[in-house]
């Protein structure tokens, strides 16, 4: 699909962040090799096996105590709610995980990585992925080491999308300033841009 068709989809409206990343997940290569960077308690990994069901989804997360979408986005000092699942010690969080794919596990279509994403990464070889999700660390040496990493493990025309570009101040701004890099270096193809999704792509055809 040409970029100015991906933009075209919300002309005019202001679409809600789970709309678009619906949106994008079903415009990737369907039946493909996958990789998710920051699972958490996989609740977007549950929308990649649903609406883009890939052959295989590598799921990548070190499940430490400061790993985790909600725990990031936290000011220092603050916790969430006792209550709230997000609170969960480290070995309950994966275990949650690797109940709720239990059979995707077993039938060997979901495949759990606990450890940090440059260390999971030497795991794979080259041109191995269809497509891949970055929302683990959002600081910008972090963002910046996965997508020079996981680029070099993307298929020729395969797809990187990272989670929470441009939201102003958050990790410093870590997220847009190394995807603006990348992509300003001439490596990536800007394919389209909306609510915190940005999707790039890499020259050639798989």
């Amino acid at each position: 699909m040409h970029p100015l068709l991906w933009r075209l989809r919300f002309a005019g409206r202001r679409p809600e962040r789970e709309e678009v990343r619906e949106f994008i997940l079903r415009r990737m290569p369907q039946r493909g090799v996958v990789a998710e960077i920051g699972v958490d308690l996989g609740d977007f990994s549950e929308k990649i096996l649903a609406l883009n069901r890939p052959r295989e989804l590598h799921l990548i997360d070190p499940w430490t105590a400061e790993s985790g979408e909600y725990r990031q986005r936290l000011p220092d000092g603050v916790e969430p709610p006792a209550a709230s699942p997000r609170n969960l010690a480290t070995v309950a969080r994966f275990a949650v995980v690797r109940d709720r794919f239990a059979s995707e596990i077993d039938g060997g279509g979901v495949m759990l990585h606990r450890a940090n994403s440059e260390v999971v990464g030497g795991e794979f070889p080259d041109r191995f992925f269809n497509w891949v999700y970055i929302d683990g660390n959002h600081s910008y040496e972090a963002v910046r080491q996965d997508l020079e990493l996981y680029w070099r493990k993307l298929k020729p025309g395969g797809y990187v999308v990272c989670d929470d570009y441009h939201h102003a101040g958050f990790w410093d701004d870590g997220v847009t300033r190394a995807v603006d890099e990348f992509v300003a270096n001439g490596r990536a193809r800007r394919i389209f841009k909306r609510r915190s999704q940005f999707v790039m792509r890499k020259p050639g055809e798989n």
